[in-house]
């Protein structure tokens, strides 16, 4: 009996570990990714994987931000091959929930593409490596760490100010607007996102954690300029900040 279990789980092995997969030696997945920082995404996607040769596996997490769903924890297994990764998802229970593969977008950036159509695991996302590789601070033209303010600006009809911290390409910070006639104040916003080239592409959010706005922020001169990308009240559209 164990003999034949042996023969079946080699066969099942070289079937998908193929020998031109394992001779990929490189670890090109290995690490802690998130696509937290994303503005375009509506929701949260983690990965934590090793790679062992061509295996890998792992664990991920997706919290939508659109229904509020979570995936709870999913294992992740597949393989690597031609700088692929075709990997397979299941819940706590073993339960296959979903396929998809990966690739390296640049050296930070991981894109990953579900070939199934599951629900509980976005179609798209770029993920983010954490610890992993080193700080990526060359590809972003333009640093964002400060506080930025529009006071002084006699044409604005608020004040909206910023405290951001910059690591990499990931930006991250918190964010206040106050209209002059005292009729509105946002409280505390938390604001994240992310760097390419000298635009900064942020999101933020309220004190519950729900999304409240998109927006840019993009050299002008020698400051700063905001520019909101969708149509909350709670934000001016534009504004020019100084430090």
């Amino acid at each position: 009996m164990i003999s034949k279990v042996f023969i079946i789980t080699t066969v099942i092995l070289s079937g998908v570990f193929s020998p031109s997969a394992t001779a990929q030696a490189g670890k090109l997945f290995a690490g802690k990714f998130s696509s937290e920082g994303d503005v375009t995404a509506s929701g949260i996607m983690t990965m934590e994987l090793s790679q062992t040769g061509a295996k890998i596996e792992g664990v991920s997490n997706y919290q939508s931000t659109a229904d509020d769903s979570d995936s709870g924890m999913l294992s992740v297994n597949g393989y690597v091959k031609n700088n692929i990764g075709y990997i397979r998802f299941r819940d706590q229970r073993g339960n296959v929930v979903a396929d998809g593969n990966i690739s390296l977008k640049d050296t930070t950036t991981l894109y990953f593409k579900q070939t199934t159509t599951s629900s509980i695991l976005p179609s798209v996302a770029y993920l983010y490596g954490k610890g992993k590789y080193p700080d990526t601070a060359s590809i972003s033209e333009k640093s964002y760490t400060g506080s930025y303010s529009n006071e002084g600006d006699t044409t604005a009809k608020g004040i909206i100010s910023f405290d951001m911290s910059q690591s990499g390409s990931k930006i991250e910070g918190t964010a206040n607007y106050k209209a002059n006639n005292d009729q509105l104040d946002t409280g505390i916003l938390s604001v994240n996102g992310y760097v390419k080239g000298d635009t900064a592409y942020i999101r933020f959010r309220d004190q519950k954690g729900q999304t409240v706005a998109d927006g840019i922020l993009y050299p002008s001169g020698s400051n700063t300029a905001f520019k909101q990308t969708t149509s909350s009240n709670i934000l001016p559209k534009e504004a020019v900040l100084y430090r």
